[in-house]
């Protein structure tokens, strides 16, 4: 083995660093302006046409802790921002939620693995009902039941994808089924959400999602893709149309969330 390359040691010693910094880091920070991007972009010039675009339309960011579920606990973050306190926007949210549980067991869960994610989901949208809540509500209810959170996240992204696998198997490229698919790339925490979970918890949940990609793809504008949520279907997938869309700023392999100016 050459001297300059790395062995099993290292390479373990390396993962840990890299694990021990995603710890480390808050599971949502605060609000930043997007100047900041120019800073962590400054010795890669490519990125700064897109980011000085960035600024025109975008007046804030947080960060979210790269840890492979940074997808969903934003979405659940934006989302928990906007029906805070929102007397319509929290209704129809928490109408819509307590409907959950029924429709994760009809595709396939046991009841009883799953009941205890599921009240501590109805129990965290509950405690955002009262006039006053603000983002600092939403920071300390994430801290609190972020793990319930997340995990309850991906099993309705899990139970979404099941139930409707007509519509969803024929974009599978490397996996041979739906089940298979949910079992290696969506059930397991710390496993990184794409297109096709983003689309299944967005048309699930009834709030839209735009994703705003800044990456090394060509031109001088990041590119952006709403995914809508769905109307119609026996299970009332529609719109919540008094939610804006969350917006979230994707680097390769991690989320954060970007606020409109």
């Amino acid at each position: 083995m050459s001297a300059s390359q790395p062995d099993d040691m290292d390479i373990m010693a390396q993962e840990r660093e890299v694990r021990a910094e995603a710890e480390a880091a808050p599971l949502v920070g605060q609000l930043l302006p997007i100047s900041v991007l120019k800073e962590q972009y400054a010795t890669n010039p490519g990125f700064l046409p897109k980011v000085e675009k960035l600024e025109s339309r975008f007046r804030a960011l947080r960060r979210t802790r790269p840890d492979g579920n940074c997808f969903y606990r934003a979405y659940l973050f934006g989302i928990f921002e906007q029906i805070a306190g929102n007397k319509e926007r929290h209704a129809a949210f928490l109408q819509r939620a307590k409907k959950s549980l029924d429709f994760c067991v009809g595709a396939g869960y046991e009841k009883v693995a799953i009941e205890d994610f599921y009240e501590e989901f109805i129990e965290s949208v509950e405690s955002l009902a009262p006039e006053g809540s603000s983002a600092s509500a939403v920071e300390a209810l994430l801290e609190k039941n972020d793990g319930y959170l997340v995990c309850w996240a991906r099993v309705l992204t899990s139970a979404y994808l099941k139930r409707h696998k007509e519509d969803y198997e024929p974009f599978l490229s490397s996996h041979p089924s739906i089940q298979k698919f949910c079992a290696q790339e969506v059930d397991p925490m710390n496993t990184e959400a794409d297109h096709l979970q983003i689309t299944a918890l967005s048309c699930h949940l009834g709030v839209p999602v735009c994703v705003v990609y800044l990456d090394r793809s060509e031109g001088d504008s990041a590119a952006e893709h709403e995914f809508q949520a769905q109307g119609g279907g026996s299970d009332s997938e529609h719109a919540l149309t008094s939610c804006q869309p969350v917006h979230l700023l994707y680097r390769p392999g991690h989320y954060d969330i970007i606020y409109v100016q």
